[in-house]
């Protein structure tokens, strides 16, 4: 089985890694060529095209910041269109809208090609242990052919539903995962500001029902100021909105979400877009004139 992998960002790197490490015969391509090369010197072979990857590979990967990337991808001028061949399998595994992915496979189905969506959830340390959380959408035959490579980089690997449905299932985990990281960061600067020590506020956070995976970072992030990305705010803007594009779809009030996405709005303007999310709480201290810093674990 000939593997293809396009989008050696953050994410695609660590998983293209894997599934190179596990064995797997993989060609990649990105437009950056520093991101190609500690993969190529591992022993990937290079694809100058997506079309190039779909000419040579049976199951083709993706991991792309977007919906507007994923369709240049498929649809552009040496896109996947033009190479895909009758049997292919294509996993897009970008955070995307639903609606897109089903699009294309409505396109691919007339090539004879079989699309599923497969979005991750982790983080980056997951994507590099090979802990990922996957959402498959699409035809569970399928899946089960391409279970032995997703299984390089995801300890939980779930069929979701049809086609479209590995999308949904990530929004709304991320609707819920960055309402929640507002939440905290909101509530920890009223406790100090409040007179509560962060080191206390901690401890008694995490032992209430208040306790979350959010608030659990906070000893390697918020304490100690290190906001190197593991999930930058613009991708988390660029989640939330599609999250909210969702609710409108299918009519679902999403108001808790709609504020979120204007506090991640703001931080962008503020100029942390490239910071990792919870980097959000730096709004709230600074309008608050409070410093968040404790705990140095």
């Amino acid at each position: 089985m000939k593997i293809g992998f396009i989008g050696l960002g953050q994410m695609g790197s660590l998983m293209a890694k894997r599934i190179l490490d596990s064995g797997y015969d993989i060609t990649v391509h990105d437009i950056r060529k520093e991101a190609i090369e500690p993969l190529l010197e591992k022993g990937a072979k290079l694809a100058d095209s997506p079309k190039a990857i779909a000419l040579r590979c049976d199951v083709i990967l993706s991991s792309l910041p977007g919906p507007k990337e994923v369709e240049e991808v498929v649809y552009g001028k040496e896109g996947l269109i033009h190479g895909w061949k009758k049997g292919d399998i294509y996993i897009d595994m970008s955070t995307n809208s639903p609606t897109t992915i089903r699009r294309i496979a409505e396109t691919a189905k007339q090539k004879e090609v079989i699309v599923l969506d497969a979005p991750v959830s982790g983080g980056v340390i997951g994507a590099k242990e090979g802990r990922l959380t996957i959402m498959v959408g699409g035809d569970s035959i399928t899946l089960e052919k391409v279970r032995k490579i997703l299984e390089t980089i995801g300890s939980r690997i779930f069929h979701v539903g049809d086609v479209g449905c590995g999308n949904i299932a990530k929004l709304i985990n991320n609707l819920i995962a960055l309402c929640c990281n507002s939440a905290c960061a909101e509530g920890f600067v009223l406790g100090v500001k409040a007179g509560i020590s962060p080191e206390i506020l901690y401890e008694v956070l995490i032992s209430g029902t208040a306790n979350n995976w959010n608030l659990q970072q906070y000893p390697k992030t918020v304490f100690k100021e290190n906001f190197e990305p593991g999930f930058r705010i613009e991708l988390a803007h660029k989640d939330i909105q599609l999250a909210l594009s969702l609710g409108v779809e299918y009519r679902v009030p999403t108001p808790l979400a709609a504020i979120v996405q204007q506090e991640l709005l703001e931080a962008i303007a503020g100029g942390l877009g490239n910071k990792d999310v919870q980097s959000i709480i730096t709004n709230f201290e600074r309008i608050t004139g409070v410093k968040v810093k404790g705990i140095q674990k």
